[in-house]
């Protein structure tokens, strides 16, 4: 008798650890992989439609079965991009020094013109231009970049003075835009230097130089712009672009409103103003559901401005991976704000890399948007095994209809109903033999 209540209690355990086995993967849309390759071992780059089935933010109802439905292993890996390299790049400019007389008066003569192509030149027959403490220099940036900073480089021994940036698209309206002292000393043979004024990405292609404490004498002047360059070697994904969902304008003003549409690693955003001639500072914000509070995550400035070379609009704004749903960007609207209409908006974001073991037969399928299951994935180290693990690819097919979608999780459901009865039989039956060995157990005392 002992032993046969062993074995039920063995029985019992194998049956309720079938029964966790049998569960049913729950995945609200469930999609086709095609393979190709010997394998076992497949890999893919996440595709779109998974990241917007996904109801967690960590793709942990992301589910892999064969076609019993049975669930395989699998990793999940992030994109990792390193740091781009930032490097200053000197260019001279050319620049024109400019009697304080020729800048009087509302059409001004100053010494130069604007040829077709937007370059400054010197006007025939200018008057010589006498050196003064009221003489200000042109600078032509040309087509560069943004200018990170200007290097002008003095000429003589000594110079001790400030200079006042001016930046114009048309050389009649003017803004300040920097100050900075500049030094130029030598002592014993050696000489001590501060040349460099900083512009912070300027992009404006005409400055206008002035100096309250005397001109100095000028050798050349120097544009800087920042270069970005790749890692070499690195083989992150490209960067994707996803159209924002539903942008809308909210309730405070400069407020817009708008969904990402799926948990999106992103990492930049792109924002078109739907006005030329606008320049606006934004702040980007996110938040994981409606009722949780903002999280800042970018500022900056947009801007789209439209000249003579055509339109040129601003950077993505950049910033640390967030997949989250919910976004919106609050505008300054000191100064106009973004004016009529609503500005379309990017995401940009790169894929994960997925790795599966192709156990069982095919057809294998990939499925989420349970946002109650717990993540299974494992990480690649642990997944590859073997000396050299053999990789095919894989690809994302066709979805597949509900029907077909319910049909595994049916069909494990129904085993599960099973053996959750026979399990409830057998303890039924458990508790029918100890009942009984109770009843004959003789009282003490008795034969």
């Amino acid at each position: 008798m002992k032993s046969m209540l062993m074995s039920l209690c063995a029985g019992l355990l194998a049956f309720s650890a079938h029964a966790g086995e049998a569960a049913p993967v729950a995945a609200v849309q469930w999609y086709e992989v095609n393979l190709s390759g010997s394998g076992p071992y497949y890999r893919m780059r996440l595709p779109s439609e998974i990241y917007a089935a996904s109801q967690r933010s960590d793709l942990g109802d992301v589910r892999i079965v064969n076609g019993a439905g049975e669930r395989v292993p699998f990793s999940l890996e992030a994109a990792t991009v390193p740091a781009p390299v930032k490097r200053v790049v000197p260019a001279p400019v050319t620049w024109f020094a400019v009697p304080a007389a020729n800048r009087a008066g509302g059409q001004p003569r100053l010494g130069v013109s604007i040829a077709p192509d937007g370059s400054l030149r010197a006007e025939v027959g200018a008057p010589a231009a006498p050196r003064g403490a009221d003489e200000s220099v042109l600078v032509d940036l040309g087509r560069e970049a943004s200018v990170s900073g200007l290097r002008i480089h003095l000429g003589g021994t000594q110079y001790q003075g400030r200079v006042q940036v001016e930046s114009s698209a048309d050389l009649t309206q003017w803004h300040s835009v920097a100050e900075a002292d500049l030094l130029k000393a030598s002592s014993n043979g050696k000489q001590l230097r501060q040349e460099r004024v900083p512009l912070d990405e300027l992009r404006q292609r005409y400055l206008r130089l002035s100096w309250p404490d005397g001109v100095p004498e000028i050798t050349a002047i120097d544009a800087e712009t920042v270069v970005v360059e790749a890692v070499p070697g690195n083989d992150a994904p490209a960067l994707r672009w996803q159209a924002a969902a539903q942008v809308r304008t909210g309730s405070l003003a400069g407020e817009y409103l708008f969904e990402s549409g799926g948990v999106y690693p992103a990492e930049s955003v792109r924002i078109d103003l739907p006005q030329p001639n606008t320049i606006a500072k934004v702040s980007l914000q996110s938040r994981s559901e409606a009722q949780a509070p903002w999280r800042e995550v970018a500022t900056g400035s947009v801007f789209r401005l439209q000249g003579k070379s055509g339109e040129e609009r601003s950077a993505p704004l950049q910033f640390q991976v967030t997949p989250e749903r919910n976004w919106r960007i609050l505008v300054d609207t000191r100064n106009g704000g973004l004016g009529s209409g609503l500005p379309q908006v990017s995401l940009g974001w790169r894929p994960a890399q997925l790795t599966f073991v192709a156990r069982g037969s095919p057809p294998f399928r990939i499925g989420a948007g349970d946002a109650a299951l717990a993540p299974v994935a494992q990480p690649t180290a642990e997944l590859l095994m073997g000396a050299t693990p053999e990789m095919g690819s894989a690809t994302l097919g066709a979805r597949l209809p509900m029907a077909q979608e319910s049909a595994a999780a049916a069909s494990a459901s129904t085993r599960n109903i099973v053996l959750w009865v026979g399990l409830i039989i057998a303890v039924a039956a458990l508790g029918a033999i100890a009942w009984r060995l109770a009843r004959s157990k003789p009282v003490d005392g008795t034969r």
